[in-house]
């Protein structure tokens, strides 16, 4: 069940690691005043159909962005994490089932409040639109990653965009905490489970990463992953 308090009520617990990135916040100003909303893992925030009355800014957590195609396949188009915005569809219903991977909780911000202040307060406009743009700019390299990559280098790029979000992407062998499941980056990348686990396998006898655990991953050469991750691209 939702639990909607006030944020100026609690101090967020915007938490450290994999996709929990400091650096990439919200601007504070974009939820000052707004309900928050709790959710357990796979709660359903939004669902596919429902009228697009707000906008959504994860405060604490990871979400997944669920697209189901006509023969019953789950894809993953997008996860978001602290400070991404969600529910931009310029339609009149959503389009996309957005869930909780893990507890988290959200900022809700009603479209009717935002279109009005965005009209009198520039720094609010200001970051909505770097909210949104960044929300864009990731959905163009998730689709340019389906098109041209291998397992290899989908994952890499997906080890790579975590890293680049993680705590301290500067570790020279950071750790990524992956709280969603195998499924879940399969359906992300566009590959199979076994597809997933066994690239992963790969990566780490060629000495790219090593398996601390089934979700803590070490990046032993950040600068190898990097170039795999991009080799479709450059």
């Amino acid at each position: 069940m939702l639990n909607q308090i006030n944020l100026q009520e609690r101090a967020l617990d915007i938490s450290r690691g994999c996709f929990e990135s400091g650096r990439v916040r919200a601007p504070r100003l974009l939820y000052d005043g707004a309900l928050v909303s709790t959710f357990d893992p796979s709660e359903e925030v939004v669902g596919e159909g429902d009228a697009t009355e707000n906008f959504y800014v994860v405060l604490k957590g990871v979400f997944r962005g669920v697209k189901f195609t006509r023969d019953g396949r789950r894809q993953i188009i997008a996860f978001y994490a602290s400070g991404d915005m969600c529910g931009l569809e310029s339609t009149a219903t959503h389009e996309v089932t957005v869930e909780a991977v893990n507890e988290g909780s959200m900022a809700v911000l009603s479209r009717q409040a935002c279109g009005a202040r965005m009209k009198a307060d520039p720094q609010f406009n200001e970051g909505m639109f770097e909210a949104a743009t960044r929300s864009l700019a990731l959905a163009v390299e998730h689709s340019l990653m389906l098109y041209h990559s291998s397992a290899e280098e989908r994952l890499a790029w997906f080890l790579q965009m975590l890293l680049a979000r993680s705590s301290d992407p500067a570790m020279r062998r950071p750790t990524l905490e992956l709280v969603m499941m195998r499924q879940d980056i399969a359906d992300y990348l566009g590959l199979t489970i076994e597809t997933v686990s066994r690239t992963l396998t790969c990566l780490r006898e060629r000495g790219l990463i090593k398996l601390l655990t089934t979700h803590r991953v070490e990046i032993c050469k950040v600068g190898l992953l990097e170039r795999l991750a991009s080799a479709d691209r450059e």
